[in-house]
């Protein structure tokens, strides 16, 4: 049996940019701090310099999608480029009921599956899989969103997740989000009354302003130089540059690292991995 989905919008929006290259390896869901339409009208502003992959109003009954699958989209700073930005109607401090909860399971359930992850929680962004803006610490933008890492409320969340994603088997997913651009005619608009409302109050930049030669304590450029510092062996050989860019031979350096320290092995440098990284 094919599970139905909800009804899907395109409404895109123009901050967005290429992955680079970066395979897609993590969901992270955040919560809107605002209303559907005024935080995806938002979201389609320039001057905000933030986007979302899709959008989920609070019942359920309809999304939007903002961002093409293979684009990165502006959402959780240095975690953009591998990750799919899932924003659902409502404010963290209200929490969340489960009509809200199964619903968003089960677009994240379609995600997973459609992108060949597994179903597990990945704490702290770590690994493959999916996770909460919260478990992104500082580089996702040190948001707190949906609710406490691990707290009840995720633990439920996750519950959800997990029973979608076995509803979902084997069989063909059916047709929803888009890998790749809309066709014009499948383009929505948002109504001119809808009014802007800044994604978690506008304070926190969802993209960083970093570049390739910031030397700033966990950029990516700093995370190179204290490999190569630290003599990590694969940051050693041939060909490895501190060239500030996330290439297969710094991915190779830091699972070298993580394997060494007793992190867990995804050659990304997150959050636990930077801490090492720093008291190393």
């Amino acid at each position: 049996m094919i599970l139905p989905m909800p009804l899907l919008r395109q409404v895109p929006s123009p901050n967005a940019s290429s992955r680079a290259g970066q395979r897609i390896r993590l969901v992270v869901v955040h919560m809107m701090e605002g209303s559907y339409l005024g935080s995806i009208a938002w979201l389609c502003l320039v001057k905000a310099q933030v986007s979302a992959h899709l959008c989920m109003k609070a019942d359920g009954s309809e999304w939007t999608q903002l961002v093409p699958l293979s684009g990165k989209a502006w959402h959780a700073c240095n975690a953009n480029p591998y990750s799919i930005g899932v924003e659902a109607e409502g404010f963290t401090a209200k929490g969340f009921d489960d009509v809200w909860a199964r619903a968003l399971a089960q677009g994240v359930a379609w995600l997973l599956r459609r992108y060949g992850l597994p179903c597990r929680w990945a704490e702290g962004g770590q690994g493959d899989g999916f996770c909460s803006h919260h478990d992104l610490g500082a580089m996702g933008g040190g948001h707190s969103d949906i609710c406490e890492v691990g707290s009840a409320e995720w633990r439920r969340f996750q519950g959800f997740v997990e029973a979608a994603y076995a509803a979902f088997g084997d069989a063909p997913l059916p047709d929803w989000a888009l890998h790749g651009l809309p066709a014009p005619t499948t383009v929505a608009h948002l109504p001119a009354s809808v009014t802007p409302e800044p994604s978690h109050g506008g304070a926190r930049r969802a993209e960083p302003a970093e570049q390739p030669g910031d030397l700033t304590v966990g950029s990516l450029l700093w995370a190179q130089k204290k490999m190569v510092a630290l003599k990590v062996p694969l940051a050693l050989a041939p060909g490895f540059e501190c060239d500030g860019f996330n290439g297969p031979m710094t991915e190779a350096a830091v699972a070298a690292f993580q394997g060494a320290h007793g992190l867990f092995v995804d050659g990304i440098a997150g959050p636990k991995t930077l801490v090492a990284l720093e008291a190393a």
